[in-house]
């Protein structure tokens, strides 16, 4: 048997298998996937997608657009790329701190891997020298 209302997938998922007990009007269904929609299309997007697009749009590390007047767009996206490598910069720091930290109080099942520590360690370096390239006053780094 088919469903009860099948142009109505929003309400459907919303009210599941209560909906056809519940024996709307087709105007007060419509109404109500109308509802749905429009709340669903206003809905902010996801965080991962949001950044990805505020990435996109030259947002620096903070989610912010780089403020400094008078830049090119291209020194502007350079700049913002750079505060986000200096961002990953700390946060590569701090797991490496954490795991100096580890293996001079915890024992030995606790601390971080060699290998964990020699790839953080060489991000740390390639991180530097991205941020340094693309902040280099009159250079174009992208």
């Amino acid at each position: 048997m088919t469903t009860l209302y099948p142009t109505y997938p929003r309400l459907h998922v919303l009210l599941g298998a209560a909906m056809p007990g519940l024996q709307l009007s087709n105007a007060a269904a419509e109404a109500l996937e109308d509802a749905l929609t429009e709340a669903h299309e206003h809905a902010p997007p996801p965080a991962f997608f949001a950044r990805l697009h505020g990435i996109a749009q030259s947002h620096a590390a903070d989610g912010q657009v780089w403020r400094e007047r008078q830049l090119s767009d291209v020194r502007g996206r350079e700049l913002a790329e750079a505060t986000r490598c200096l961002a990953a910069l700390s946060a590569c720091g701090g797991v490496l701190l954490a795991a100096q930290s580890a293996r001079e109080t915890d024992d030995a099942q606790a601390q971080c891997p060699p290998q964990v520590e020699e790839g953080l360690l060489h991000a740390v370096v390639v991180l530097a020298d991205h941020a340094s390239a693309l902040v280099a006053p009159g250079e174009c780094a992208g």
